[in-house]
């Protein structure tokens, strides 16, 4: 056989006397290569499908967060805070608490308990001694009695030792040390007025015993619209509903606090909503378009005659700007939510918005979505405009062991055709390389019976000449 040297990975010398080569070879062999050919393009259709369906499975997927937000209670009574000095006090909301204006002077911060050892020679240095340490705090157990902690300390520790332990404790009792000046100081991490005991056989050595000082914490004073309250904290959530005020310093004359819902966001989410909306109508649109079948240089979508996709373009338009809601009586069209064309947009007019803003923000929250409670036990019943969405876009999305939603199956049978298709390439290589390797072998036989049956010629007429010359 020939030496393999061409890039067909055929002997250049081949056809030499049969004037079949390489490039006549592989023209035998172009029928054979058609469905390997169109394996590669359905790999490659395949390929741009799965894209195209990355692409609509991320816009989906944005479209879903835009829906959670729209199910959050913060989104709709999130609030805007004000005050008129930082540096005294601020104020802040959860989703429950209502509008108010107040105003606030604080006579007194809350102040924690400390216990300030005696100094010693060395905190480094082995006391020499051991013992036990007890801490009683003002927090109670079960039956009413004062919590005890006790810290066991060897001969071999030092002051820095003893205060590793009691804070490994601290945990468990609330009460931090650390060593300043070589002084042992606890310190009680709730404030306002609670006592703290220190007694135990190493106390003294400790020095935090008879000649230690106490410093007993105080309760946080302040008047609130005119009326005094104290609180243990400096940090006060239980004065009014789902507020919380932070004192921060003491003041003379009273500050101004401001807590209003933001109704800002509130657009803006739902303004978020709908552009993505748009966004994912607009890109399947693009995707399925078969274009204009009559022009010579047509270019459809990348997922083009893809059904699946075309039902999700239908269910979301049917959903999106409903006739009624479950739960309320709000209309979507009522909060300015409704389709301005016949390309399917999704608008949003804010003044519309407003106007029902106005009148029941509660109802805004209560048309996006609503829990509800029937009876104890029982599931709540979950009502409003973004439920029936959510359970579409799940639907879709979802990817979990044992429940694959519809793009999940969907790549999984792309998959499966890449994979099997790829199967069916290397079967088409195997029978071309053997188809190859016969006709190689073929016309090379023939080139060497061409180039014997030439060189039997060439000999014969040789003799005859020389027959003739010799006459």
């Amino acid at each position: 056989m020939a030496n393999i040297t061409s890039s067909s990975g055929i002997s250049s010398m081949l056809g030499q006397y049969s004037g079949i080569g390489s490039d006549q070879i592989e023209q035998l062999l172009a029928a054979d290569k058609v469905p390997k050919i169109r394996a590669q393009n359905r790999i490659e259709l395949i390929n741009k499908q799965k894209t195209a369906w990355s692409d609509v499975k991320t816009r989906l997927n944005n479209l879903l967060n835009k829906i959670e937000n729209l199910q959050k209670p913060e989104t709709f009574q999130s609030k805007k805070v004000t005050t008129s000095d930082e540096k005294v006090a601020t104020i802040s909301g959860d989703a429950e608490a209502l509008e108010g204006k107040y105003q606030l002077t604080v006579e007194r911060l809350a102040t924690q308990t400390s216990v300030i050892g005696e100094k010693i020679a060395d905190s480094n240095s082995s006391l020499g001694s051991d013992g036990e340490l007890t801490i009683k705090t003002a927090d109670l157990d079960e039956d009413g009695n004062r919590k005890e902690f006790k810290i066991n300390v060897s001969s071999d520790d030092s002051l820095k030792d003893v205060m590793k332990k009691i804070n490994i404790e601290s945990k468990n009792s609330g009460v931090s040390a650390i060593i300043m000046d070589n002084r042992l100081v606890l310190t009680d991490s709730k404030a306002g007025s609670r006592d703290l005991e220190i007694t135990g056989t190493i106390a003294e050595d400790l020095g935090i015993g008879t000649g230690s000082t106490k410093t007993v914490g105080v309760d946080a004073k302040f008047n609130l619209n005119g009326i005094d309250m104290t609180r243990s904290s400096n940090v006060i959530s239980d004065v009014i509903d789902g507020v919380t005020l932070e004192l921060k310093n003491t003041s003379e004359k009273s500050i101004d606090l401001t807590l209003e819902n933001d109704t800002a966001k509130t657009k803006e989410t739902i303004k978020e909503f709908v552009d993505q909306y748009n966004s994912l109508m607009s890109f399947i649109s693009d995707s399925i378009s078969v274009g204009d079948p009559s022009a010579e240089d047509n270019k459809t979508g990348a997922l083009s005659g893809d059904s699946t996709l075309s039902r999700l373009q239908n269910e979301l338009r049917n959903l999106i700007a409903p006739r009624a809601v479950e739960g309320t009586t709000l209309k979507a069209a009522e909060l300015g939510i409704s389709i301005s064309d016949r390309y399917g947009t999704l608008s949003f007019d804010e003044s519309k918005f407003d106007e029902v803003l106005k009148k029941d923000p509660e109802s805004i929250k209560d048309f996006f979505y609503k829990s509800e409670k029937i009876s104890a036990g029982s599931d709540p019943k979950i009502t409003g405009y973004t439920v029936a969405l959510k359970e579409l876009t799940d639907k879709y999305l979802v990817d979990k062991t044992g429940d694959k939603g519809v793009i999940a199956s969907k790549f999984s049978s792309f998959d499966l055709t890449i994979k099997d298709l790829n199967k069916q390439i290397e079967r088409f290589d195997d029978l071309i390389d053997r188809k190859k390797t016969r006709y190689v072998n073929m016309f090379t036989r023939l080139d060497q019976a061409m180039m014997q049956a030439e060189e039997q010629m060439s000999w014969l007429i040789n003799q005859v000449n020389s027959f003739n010359g010799g006459q």
